[in-house]
């Protein structure tokens, strides 16, 4: 990839009101398939307005528009973080923001899932990048729910509110037994999220009519995998679409009823856990039989010394549970590469996936966990030209993704 001033000056004059004025056609270039797991050799890709037009053998014949011969080369779509917070630091400036988004984008992500953060934040920032004011991937993001119990003694997220005139807003809610599910719904949508966060402080009782509500007003359901008392096969079991981090599994270890209090059960229970005697076949025989997706955060796990979860993404991957990449990180800009990228290598050198199968959980998963799926997500006529150009095949070696040679977003070209 070409110099950082190099790219800043390409994405600033082709990102300006995201225009594409002509068509674009990639040349007899290899498309990495993700909806059939296949390499499609020689093919053209024909980009108009953003969008994918054509693809297939001599597709790009007799168009009009700038012809890039990518003979030998590797198409595929741009990657997905599923999981980023981008808007939990109050300290931090809209500049600062902006840095880690062009940071995400200059490596070839395209799209971004934030799991709860201040709306107020996080739709400047989107509105900034669909208006070319901020160089970055689409973001979607969600409201954060949680039960009462959560609150007690835990005031971390009290950063999302900071300004606002109530102890609660429409992106960060307390839900109880008497309130209103369809004006928290509502709430959250009027302020641009796509989906809610579930964080704690439900059984699967109190969770159920919550998860109902979301998909009737057309929201996603993402959610941690223990919500304290829910414990891991509650949360599948009551239909959350996306289960997030598998260190939270090791509460399937614990045979008494947990209580709403997060740390009143760390300090009760945890002692007691043995990580490799914990079973988590029913958890995952659920999510699979539901079509529910797991959004382990394995690289989280790793860097805090719970080795043990590689275990159970392995078996996830093995029984055929869709699982996506996200990392709950947000990144160090110092860092040749994301974290993504770090998450990706762990799934295919701890946890026996196919390079191919890691490629899937940052593609066409991930666009099924932002509601995104008809849009993003592959290589495919009608899908957003988010894509990237690769020296070889990354079905081959899932440290291709390193050597991007080529970033095309919304149908605009970054050398």
């Amino acid at each position: 990839m070409r110099l950082i001033g190099c790219v800043i000056i390409s994405l600033l004059c082709c990102f300006h009101g995201n225009a594409q004025e002509k068509a674009i056609i990639l040349k007899n270039v290899n498309v990495v398939d993700v909806v059939e797991g296949s390499i499609r050799k020689g093919q053209d890709v024909v980009i108009k307005e953003g969008i994918i037009q054509a693809v297939g053998k001599g597709a790009g014949t007799g168009v009009s528009g700038e012809v890039k011969d990518l003979t030998g080369m590797y198409v595929m779509p741009g990657l997905i973080d599923a999981h980023v917070h981008i808007a939990n630091d109050p300290k931090e400036s809209q500049a600062d923001r902006a840095k880690h988004l062009e940071y995400f984008l200059r490596h070839g992500v395209t799209s971004i899932r934030d799991a709860a953060g201040d709306a107020r934040v996080l739709r400047e920032l989107k509105e900034g990048v669909q208006q070319g004011k901020y160089l970055g991937p689409d973001i979607y993001y969600a409201a954060f729910m949680a039960g009462p119990a959560y609150f007690e003694g835990n005031d971390r997220e009290k950063s999302m509110v900071e300004g606002w005139p109530e102890p609660y807003a429409p992106w960060m809610q307390c839900i109880r037994p008497d309130s209103d599910l369809d004006k928290a719904m509502e709430d959250a949508k009027e302020w641009g999220c796509t989906g809610v966060k579930i964080y704690g402080g439900f059984d699967r009782e109190t969770l159920l009519p919550i998860v109902r509500k979301a998909k009737e007003h057309g929201l996603q359901v993402w959610g941690h995998a223990t919500l304290f008392p829910a414990k891991p096969w509650d949360v599948a079991d009551a239909g959350v679409q996306v289960i997030s981090h598998a260190y939270m599994l090791e509460w399937e270890g614990v045979s008494e009823e947990l209580s709403g209090n997060i740390f009143e059960n760390y300090e009760k229970f945890y002692d007691k856990i043995d990580h490799d005697k914990i079973s988590v076949e029913r958890f995952l025989q659920t999510v699979k039989s539901k079509g529910l997706i797991f959004d382990p955060t394995l690289f989280l796990c790793m860097e805090n010394k719970m080795d043990w979860a590689a275990r159970f993404v392995k078996r996830a991957n093995q029984i055929g549970v869709k699982i996506c990449a996200g990392t709950d990180y947000i990144n160090d800009l110092k860092r040749p590469f994301p974290f993504i990228f770090d998450e990706l290598d762990l799934y295919v050198e701890k946890c026996g996936f196919y390079p191919m199968e890691a490629i899937f959980t940052v593609t066409k998963v991930a666009a099924e966990v932002l509601g995104a799926a008809d849009k993003v997500g592959s290589v495919e006529v009608g899908k957003q030209a988010d894509l990237l150009v690769l020296p070889g095949n990354p079905y081959d070696d899932i440290k291709e993704l390193r050597k991007i040679r080529m970033i095309i977003k919304t149908g605009n070209v970054i050398e």
